[in-house]
């Protein structure tokens, strides 16, 4: 018997949800496979998720639920400090938790790691000596794919000396993660206007592009309440949402006041319109058509019966849309949340709509255009997903590994 270690990195709750996934579809191939996922973030959420798919679950942080949509993760001074010894290091490249999860490594016996973007896991693995599989949306390390021009048309004070230092040996550290992976599954495609993109592509014999990883779960999926949630069916509504990583707290809350005065305007021109926001409430909340809802981790009923979904571009997100073909604008507050920036890029690039800012009027103009079906999302959409088998060839590759060792 096998056994795999799932480690999602715990900034976000699209790494678990693409975690859950793939471990789903590796159970349905092997049955006898014993995976166990080292869960750091949301596990109010995700812990049943997980032990109902017959994952075992290893709680990183047991005397708390971690969620990093609650805090900051910048200053907005930019340079060696703060980017490095107060973010990177500790998140990301943290000697303390490489060691944790070198003793869990050894302490459940793995054989295999599978790492969704969770770099401190995939050091450990490389130092153990046994076979890795890294999952991502990143083609590289976040800070790399900026320019420094963005950051400071961001509003970030940035010691651009310092920064492209930075830069630099993140490559060279991220070139090395590559070389020393056994396999790397992305689901973000791949275009020739991106540095990053072609390091990748240079090592096509451990690397391969999926498309979105997405599960179609129809005869388990639970009906959504509706009426709990307080959304009138018979009318239409816009789902929002926010990213559950932010680099600064503030940018968040601006981001439900934009989505608010937005409705606002909105309502005048069409009454009967609703808006639901997600993460905005701990619980179901209604007042004038407007709507805050706790994070709901299957939402595909209540995205696929709205008029019109806005959301921040992050990538499990953005292939989850493009599979289902659900009319998205994808909205970014600030350059400051430059850990988006390089997806918003890309996603404009390929056509999809996408918003930046605070000018109610515009973003307005915007979604009436897209409410009017003015918009085609099929030919973006289809460079994003070319196929509808992503999860399935993600599986097969990763039990090559398991199977043979990818020979």
């Amino acid at each position: 018997m096998k056994k795999i270690l799932l480690a999602p990195n715990p900034t976000g709750t699209g790494h678990n949800m693409r975690m859950l996934t793939i471990a789903k579809k590796l159970k349905t191939i092997d049955p006898k496979l014993e995976i166990t996922v080292l869960l750091g973030s949301r596990q109010d959420v995700f812990t049943t998720l997980f032990q109902e798919a017959d994952i075992k679950v290893v709680d990183l942080n047991p005397t708390g639920i971690i969620d990093f949509s609650q805090s900051s993760h910048l200053e907005k001074n930019l340079n060696w400090d703060s980017m490095i010894s107060k973010y990177f290091v500790p998140t990301f490249f943290n000697g303390d938790k490489i060691l944790h999860y070198l003793q869990l490594i050894d302490e459940q016996e793995a054989d295999l790691l599978i790492s969704d973007y969770n770099i401190n896991a995939s050091f450990a693995a490389v130092m153990a000596g046994i076979k890795t599989v890294f999952v991502t949306e990143r083609h590289n390390f976040t800070l790399v794919d900026v320019k420094i021009e963005d950051l400071i048309l961001g509003g970030f004070t940035v010691n651009q000396e310092e920064i492209r230092s930075a830069q630099k040996d993140l490559n060279r550290l991220f070139k090395w993660l590559v070389k020393s992976t056994d396999l790397i599954i992305t689901d973000k495609l791949f275009l020739d206007s991106f540095e990053s993109d072609k390091y990748l592509q240079s090592n096509l014999e451990k690397v391969h592009f999926t498309g979105s990883m997405y599960l179609e779960e129809q005869s388990k999926e639970k009906t959504l309440d509706f009426d709990y949630l307080k959304i009138d069916k018979t009318l239409p509504y816009i789902v929002a949402t926010v990213s559950s990583t932010t680099m600064l707290a503030e940018n968040k809350n601006k981001n439900f006041e934009f989505y608010e005065e937005t409705f606002k305007v909105l309502k005048k021109a069409v009454p009967e319109l609703q808006m639901v926001l997600i993460g905005a409430s701990e619980k179901p909340q209604k007042a004038g058509g407007l709507i805050k809802l706790p994070y709901i981790p299957n939402w595909k009923e209540l995205i696929q019966n709205s008029a019109l979904l806005i959301s921040h571009p992050g990538w499990i997100t953005v292939t989850e849309v493009a599979y289902l073909n659900i009319p998205t604008i994808f909205y970014l507050s600030s350059f400051m949340e430059y850990h988006e920036l390089e997806a918003y890029k890309r996603l404009e690039e390929v056509g999809t709509p996408v918003f930046s800012g605070y000018d109610i009027p515009e973003f307005c103009a915007l979604i009436k255009k897209v409410l009017s079906q003015q918009v085609d999302f099929i030919a973006a959409y289809q460079k994003l997903t070319p196929t509808h088998n992503g999860l399935t060839e993600a599986a097969e590759l990763i039990m090559k590994l398991i199977v043979n060792g990818g020979e």
